[in-house]
């Protein structure tokens, strides 16, 4: 597996890896299905933690001295591994070199072996004390969502004492270089543990109660879902082939990531598979509009009108099959969501969103699925992609 840095989205994987991305999006929901039915599933979950910066830490394989840093520690040509307070202050400055260089003062006595990626959720001056709907918090927001902690509970003292807190989500292991490491979504048992001046887990999904189990009823509901997702995915074809450029400038599978993604930023649902595709085609128009305006030749422009015209043309003459993926996208998306609903409901403390001075109830961000060596990300778009358009983050990532 390649290094853990960015994830797609379950329904986008069939705009990114065509046919073969729809049917591994397919078997993630019927695997998904099983797991929230207690049957099992050859797949595992975590949750993601709204947390930033990321920080990378561990055993450098090449010399077995501890480091802390970000995802540059990977970097083949001058990787920044800062093994002493120095090197934080050679390679980072401001708020991030403040951070790491906690890491480094409290990790050691934290991570075990191995080299492991977590999100930090706070240090100890991030923490607060507020009141929320009347009841006492200690609160900290590393990025978008604040969390908060009843002080008067286990968790709550844990988190009230801690210097650090920081989810893991990933471990490496394999090289003899970090640079040529190799990314699990597993952390190995025994690879960390807590101390009293760090709060440290990790990301591993765990349905508490059974609060994420779903009845026969919802079992039924989800299935008929995950079916229509695979009968419009065999009906689009190789649409979602035929799509494929691997360019990112104005090419059919870049403009639907896109325009899919816009209707995320205006807050909608896609309305349906019709206008959906008018939408398109006018999205289409627009950023070629755009494009050609930028142009200072007449030949430059002809060149790219005539690509809008051949895309045009290739969206009508494929019309019946191309709804089809509009469908498939829109069925694998409907059958997500139901999966992560379900899951948001299993939270080990509160979460809130911060919407100018008051705090509005929130979930968690999401999940990620791993089958395989494969993961994908499980996200509400709607719910929480919208957030992190219009909330200010604390951090940037």
């Amino acid at each position: 597996m390649a290094k853990n840095t960015h994830l797609t989205h379950l329904e986008d994987r069939l705009l990114t890896d065509g046919v073969s991305g729809a049917q591994e999006s397919l078997n993630i929901l019927k695997e998904m299905g099983n797991f929230l039915s207690g049957s099992g599933g050859n797949i595992s979950v975590t949750t993601k933690w709204d947390g930033a910066p990321a920080v990378v830490c561990g055993y450098d394989p090449a010399d077995g001295q501890f480091f802390v840093g970000t995802k540059s520690v990977f970097a083949k040509n001058d990787p920044k591994a800062c093994k002493t307070q120095s090197d934080i202050q050679k390679w980072y400055s401001g708020a991030l070199a403040s951070k790491l260089s906690i890491c480094l003062r409290y990790l050691p006595n934290c991570v075990t072996e191995g080299v492991l990626q977590g999100d930090m959720m706070f240090t100890n001056s991030d923490k607060k004390t507020e009141t929320i709907d009347g009841k006492r918090f200690i609160t900290f927001r590393p990025n978008t969502i604040t969390y908060a902690v009843d002080p008067s509970t286990p968790l709550g003292r844990e988190i009230a004492a801690a210097q650090l807190g920081i989810v893991f989500h990933t471990s490496y292991s394999g090289g003899s270089t970090l640079a040529n490491m190799e990314a699990s979504f597993t952390i190995p048992q025994g690879s960390y543990k807590a101390t009293p001046s760090v709060w440290a887990e990790k990301a591993e999904f765990q349905d508490i109660g059974g609060v994420a189990s779903m009845s026969m009823a919802e079992r039924s509901s989800y299935d008929g879902w995950v079916r229509k997702a695979e009968g419009s995915v065999k009906k689009a074809g190789t649409m979602m082939n035929r799509i494929q450029t691997g360019k990112k400038a104005l090419q059919m599978d870049t403009e639907l990531l896109k325009f899919f993604n816009n209707y995320v930023k205006q807050g909608q649902n896609i309305p349906s598979v019709e206008q959906a595709y008018n939408d398109f085609h006018k999205h289409l128009a627009e950023e070629y509009n755009k494009a050609m305006n930028k142009l200072k030749t007449s030949k430059a422009i002809d060149a790219k009108g005539l690509a809008y015209l051949e895309q045009i043309v290739f969206m009508e003459d494929n019309q019946a099959n191309f709804k089809m993926m509009i469908a498939a996208y829109m069925n694998i998306q409907k059958a997500k969501n139901l999966l992560v609903n379900k899951m948001k409901a299993v939270q080990s403390m509160k979460m809130f969103v911060d919407q100018g001075g008051t705090y509005k109830a929130t979930t968690p961000e999401g999940f990620v699925a791993i089958s395989g060596k494969k993961a994908t990300k499980l996200i509400d778009r709607l719910e929480f992609s919208k957030l992190n358009f219009t909330v200010p983050k604390n951090w940037d990532k």
